[in-house]
């Protein structure tokens, strides 16, 4: 048996990994244990930016792949593969929203930029495996743009508003 990127027991597999991280960094932030802050510290002007952005990752990075899966669903590889990216989103998408309330907001953060990872790969083994039309190439080139984007945007912005400098006792 070949496993895959996008295979049912490495996306099972990665997001036990994930949620397994997920909970030890709410636990450490929640007893002080982490150099992390348990809320965002964004500005209002990065609180707008990323209401942009999260609208942006609506269209881009769920809609535009639900598009995808529905133009592709007579191909079994392409259906699979659109198949394996929704579901690691929306596992993503309910891990950040339970998880934040649950332990501390800015579990997000790292929750998303493991996902964020994570899709890049998923991403790129699709590539090698999808037979699709010079539009829907398009729109999946478009898709791996965004998450490179979104990628850098949670190192650039994201890491730094929850990471705090500690001094070392010198």
């Amino acid at each position: 048996m070949h496993l895959t990127l996008n295979h049912e027991l490495v996306n099972v597999l990665f997001m036990l990994a994930i949620t397994s991280l997920a909970a030890g960094y709410g636990f450490g932030v929640k007893a002080q244990r982490l150099p992390f802050t348990s809320e965002i510290g964004f500005s209002d002007r990065q609180w707008l930016f990323l209401k942009g952005w999260v609208k942006l990752a609506l269209i881009v990075g769920v809609l535009l792949p639900i598009a995808l899966w529905a133009i592709t669903w007579n191909q079994f590889s392409s259906f699979n593969f659109w198949s394996s990216y929704l579901l690691v989103v929306a596992v993503q998408l309910i891990s950040e929203r339970v998880f934040s309330q649950w332990f501390v907001p800015s579990v997000v953060v790292p929750i998303g930029l493991y996902y964020t990872a994570f899709r890049l790969w998923q991403l790129l083994d699709g590539f090698t495996q999808l037979s699709l039309s010079p539009l829907a190439w398009i729109g999946f080139v478009g898709v791996v743009l965004f998450w490179i984007a979104n990628l850098v945007m949670l190192m650039a912005i994201a890491i730094p508003a929850i990471y705090k400098r500690q001094e070392l006792p010198g």
